[in-house]
């Protein structure tokens, strides 16, 4: 039996950092949304998009576009910081019927689209992790809180940067696991992840409006004609 695969992509209408950013315009009249959905409209490999919301916007949306709306409780939306996101996460996947493979793609990485290739890749070496988390591998020099060094010493024995552990931050592109085990750990990855490493393009993320101004306009200059 074939692997199925689907798409999650949870929609909030409020945003209290980035207004309205799910909705407003990013490159030549399309919302971020309108992009994830079609970039995920063009996979080889992902058999159905869900759109988690309980925004009826968003579910008009979705019947315009073709792809399944999964009604959200609004409490999950519009007071979420008074659950545990752990609530939140099982209560989303618990609307998808079946046990797929299920991929969170979130509106707020626009500039990732190897949705197949992640897939591809975690069909290979399946049998050594449970999961897939897009992450920006980074050879930087982090301080901690209190000014201390975290990931190396000062001083005479300061190291070159390619001497540094690879640390991999966690993005917003990707994360891959069959539906019931998500379930069982609460959480979009089990404990032996497969690492999909993304270059610093794709692996931007809309948090603040100086990331939707920023993407915006990474987004122009990849998609344009020139």
């Amino acid at each position: 039996m074939s692997k199925k695969f689907v798409a999650l992509i949870p929609v909030r209408e409020g945003s209290k950092r980035v207004k309205k950013k799910n909705f407003r315009t990013f490159y030549r009249n399309q919302s971020i949304f309108d992009i994830k959905i079609e970039q995920l409209k063009k996979s080889k490999l992902i058999s159905k998009i869900y759109v988690s919301s309980d925004s009826e916007r968003v579910e008009k949306l979705c019947k315009e576009k073709g792809v399944k709306f999964l009604k959200r409780e609004s409490k999950y939306c519009n007071d979420h910081r008074s659950y545990h996101w752990s609530e939140i996460h099982n209560s989303i996947l618990n609307k998808i019927p079946g046990n797929p493979y299920v991929a969170w793609c979130l509106t707020t990485a626009p500039t990732f689209n190897r949705f197949d290739q992640a897939i591809k890749d975690f069909k290979k070496k399946e049998e050594k992790y449970d999961s897939l988390v897009g992450v920006l591998p980074s050879k930087n020099f982090i301080l901690k809180g209190n000014g201390f060094p975290d990931n190396f010493n000062p001083g005479v024995w300061h190291p070159y940067s390619q001497e540094l552990e690879t640390n991999y931050f966690i993005t917003g592109s990707i994360f891959l696991a069959k539906k019931n085990n998500m379930i069982k750990w609460s959480y979009w990855f089990g404990r032996k992840p497969l690492l999909f490493k993304l270059n610093k393009i794709e692996s931007i993320d809309i948090d603040e409006i100086q990331d939707f101004n920023l993407a915006r306009k990474i987004y122009g200059y990849e998609n344009s004609d020139y």
